[in-house]
Parts: C-alpha cells; sequence; structure tokens
C-alpha cells in the first residue's frame, strides 16, 4: 500500500508548493487536500484532480502539473467522513493556513477537529501507519498552537504521541 499526503488549504504555499514537492517525490501514491472555498473544489473536480501552477526560477518561470489530487470539502459530510479516512491513513499531513488563529475555526470542520478525530483513529488502530504532520503558517509557535487546538477536540491530550 502507498504512502498518502493530506495537505489542509489549498493556497498559493500547499497547491505551489508542498503538493507538487509531495507529487514530484514519488513518495506518495495518494495526494488528498482539505478546501473549503466550493469554486476551488469544482474546478480541481472538474479537472479530474490535475491542476498546474508556476514555479519562479532565476531565468524562467516553469510549468509545474500535480495529478491525481483529491480535493475534499469538509463542509461537505460525505467528504468529511473521506477526510477523516484520509488523515487517519496518512503518513505525511501539512496544514497551510493564512493564519493559526484559522486552526479552530469552523466548528466540526475545523482542521483541529478533523486532525483531532483522524488521528484519534490512528492512535486507535494498529494498522494505520505513524505520520509527520508539519505545520507551515509564518509563526513560530504553529505547531504548539495546532497541538493546543486539537487538544481541545479529544478526551486525552495527544501530548507525548503526535
Amino acid at each position: 500500500m502507498g504512502k498518502t499526503f493530506v495537505g489542509f488549504g489549498f493556497g498559493a504555499i500547499q497547491g505551489g508548493l508542498f503538493l507538487p514537492e509531495a507529487y514530484r517525490s514519488g513518495n506518495f501514491s495518494r495526494l488528498v487536500v482539505s478546501e473549503i472555498d466550493s469554486t476551488a473544489v469544482e474546478q480541481i473536480r472538474k479537472s479530474a484532480g490535475t491542476y498546474a501552477c508556476n514555479v519562479a526560477e532565476p531565468d524562467h518561470v516553469r510549468l509545474v502539473e500535480v495529478s491525481g489530487l483529491e480535493i475534499l470539502n469538509p463542509l461537505i459530510p460525505e467528504d468529511k467522513e473521506k477526510l477523516v479516512d484520509a488523515i487517519a491513513s496518512a503518513n505525511e499531513l501539512c496544514t497551510a493556513l493564512p493564519s493559526y488563529t484559522l486552526y479552530d475555526s469552523g466548528g466540526k470542520a475545523s482542521v483541529a477537529s478533523l486532525l483531532a478525530e483522524g488521528l484519534q483513529e490512528k492512535l486507535h488502530n494498529t494498522d494505520r501507519p505513524p505520520a509527520v504532520v508539519y505545520a507551515a503558517e509564518n509563526d513560530g509557535r504553529a505547531a504548539a498552537r495546532l497541538q493546543e487546538a486539537c487538544n481541545k477536540y479529544v478526551s486525552t491530550s495527544f501530548e507525548g504521541k503526535v
């Protein structure tokens, strides 16, 4: 079974850096991204999970194409269920939101809630792989803030486990 990468937010950092690099690496057979912008979700789905982005090189702009992307909107119950399962199956996860203040925005569809639910499933099922979680928001305490936000949704802390 191949590895899974799950990203949160489909903005310039996730869509232009993390997902293209995960794709280019060849280390992942499944790329999943959580996005609440229904227009972005619709466009990626219309293109069968393929998109392109520009990468600036010193002397030219290079076009990078990513294909096979599953884009899920956690505001849609069926997508939320698939997303939680993807989180539980993931080997690497990466948040790339405009601000750490958005970790807990959106209630049960928030990044913190979704991560907490998926990571709990991962911890309770020994067949799920360990994972690395990257917090790519521009804040020196982003990872600690993400852990604090996730802990609001669990009965026992992830401290020492995640």
